[in-house]
């Protein structure tokens, strides 16, 4: 859940006229975590001295060490495919780089800047010091969720977590330490590592961004283990990361996700009446239209018809109706279906393309929704699947590996259920891999 952004591999203009999806060259998800092993060191930036018990990851995986008194580590196994390492200590500032396991070199040196005392947007204005007990709800709705997950999903440490309301009403929240959670329903212990959290009580917009690291508390209640598995099936299906690896591998279909456009197309409607006033000068618009009526007749031989067919043909002033159309707007929502091909390219031989150039509803069919999700608003009763909304703020693709991952998570703007959904208390690693169904 990190929010650095990385380049955009293609350009909007090279993608567009190259909208092609070619699944041959992308594997599975079952198979990208081989037997890779990366090896390395961490080091301050400043003195070049090894650092010890340094957590080093691949984030929001359950795949990570911690440096040794040599600041030596080693992370075992590693995906064939690009993944995100990250390095956290206190004091220092998170060292967080998308990489390459094709180019590894035979030791990774991480170089660690020292953190300054305090962040300097607190350097001014003092954290509120009552501030978990007038945001601490607020951050826990957000944040681990009010999902049905969300009650057995708990902060331990909350008292790590400063606060500060800014001037345009904008809440933020940082953590020197990292946030230890543990979901018992999913069965995980996480540490995250809160970079970035603002929340705006006007717009109701909230940012937050992170790296996690996960413990399967299976290993060590393996009696739990066909519970947590049972629970963590029911989470991932129709959940964000399902949605993405389906599109990877271009089987949205068979995983019960429909995707249609939310664009504007001219209105067919209003188009037609105005070429109707165009074609009567007169503004008196006739329809004509005719009805066929089967009348019975008795058998009088094997080949007589057993009906008689006569038209009836009437004439309707259908002058009010085109001028009611002429007052709708210009432009509807097509609500088109679009296929999986037609937002996917391959960016390379590993890394699937997403983009689309209007804004996009995704429906999961095999799902109904939550209760507590129909108690949101009075839309959302009259919905019987999860339908979530794909926009493409900067008009620039994201892109996606096959375990889900995907970036540039900032390019992607997603509203509707996922908003409610995705959350701390529904959060799975990227090395969970469903059991066959």
């Amino acid at each position: 859940m990190s929010g650095v952004m990385e380049p955009a591999l293609l350009t909007t203009e090279y993608m567009v006229k190259n909208f092609i999806f070619i699944p041959a060259l992308l594997i599975c998800s079952q198979s990208v975590f081989s037997q890779r092993i990366l090896k390395g060191r961490v080091m301050s930036e400043e003195t070049k001295k090894p650092i010890p018990s340094v957590s080093v990851f691949l984030d929001n995986t359950s795949i990570g060490a911690v440096t040794n008194e040599q600041g030596l580590f080693t992370l075992n196994p590693v995906p064939a495919e690009k993944f995100r390492l990250v390095a956290t200590s206190v004091g220092y500032e998170t060292f967080d780089s998308l990489v390459n396991p094709r180019l590894l070199p035979k030791e990774f040196i991480i170089l660690l800047k020292t953190k300054p005392e305090e962040l300097q947007a607190f350097e001014v204005v003092p954290p509120d010091p009552d501030g978990w007990k007038k945001w601490g709800k607020v951050f826990t709705d957000i944040f681990i969720g009010t999902t049905p997950r969300s009650h057995d999903c708990k902060l331990v440490n909350p008292e790590v977590i400063k606060f500060r309301l800014h001037a345009d009403n904008t809440l933020t929240a940082y953590s020197k330490e990292p946030l230890e959670i543990m979901n018992y329903d999913l069965g995980y212990e996480i540490k995250y590592r809160l970079e970035e959290f603002d929340y705006n009580f006007n717009t109701r917009l909230v940012n937050y961004s992170g790296y996690a690291f996960f413990k399967d508390l299976a290993l060590s209640h393996p009696k739990r283990a066909r519970k947590y598995e049972e629970e963590r099936l029911e989470t991932y299906t129709g959940s964000l990361l399902h949605f993405m690896r389906a599109f990877y591998l271009n089987k949205l279909d068979d995983e019960g996700f429909e995707m249609r456009s939310l664009g504007n197309i001219s209105n067919p409607e209003k188009d037609r009446a105005k070429k109707m006033f165009s074609l009567h000068k007169d503004s008196v618009i006739l329809d004509t239209t005719s009805n066929a009526v089967y009348i019975p007749q008795p058998a009088i031989g094997s080949s007589t018809p057993p009906y008689i067919e006569t038209s009836t043909v009437m004439t309707v002033d259908s002058t009010d109706y085109f001028r009611k159309m002429l007052l709708q707007p210009d432009s509807v929502i097509s609500h088109q279906p679009v296929s999986g091909d037609s937002i996917g390219f391959a960016a390379d031989s590993l890394i699937a393309g997403l983009y689309f150039p209007d804004s996009l509803e995704v429906s999961y069919k095999l799902k109904g929704i939550p209760n507590g999700y129909r108690a949101l608003s009075k839309e959302h009763k009259q919905e019987t699947h999860p339908v979530s909304q794909f926009v493409f703020v900067h008009k620039r693709p994201v892109y996606v590996l096959s375990n889900g991952y995907h970036y540039n998570p900032y390019d992607l703007k997603v509203t509707g259920y996922w908003a409610w959904w995705e959350n701390i208390s529904t959060l799975l690693p990227f090395d969970y891999l469903p059991a066959k169904r």
